[in-house]
């Protein structure tokens, strides 16, 4: 298997990071900080959903609890 291929393996899933050589680590480890950094289709479904629905809870300057209205 190419580097590569063992690389994007690791970032699906398919191959443990662990197994893979120090230089296809580094490589590995970039491309998996980059995608965590973005959210996925999903994501922001899930977080339009609740936006919609008014479910989001945040805290104010106070630190206090506040909760979201739902978006017309």
């Amino acid at each position: 298997m190419q580097e590569e291929d063992r690389v994007a393996a690791a970032l699906e899933g398919r191959l443990d990071p662990g197994e893979l050589t120090d230089e296809e680590h580094a490589v590995w480890e970039e491309a998996f900080i980059k995608l965590m950094g973005e959210p996925g289709p999903e994501e922001e479904a899930f977080f339009a959903r609740h936006r919609k629905l008014g479910l989001g809870v945040g805290v104010d300057e106070e630190g206090k609890l506040v909760y979201a209205k739902p978006e017309d």
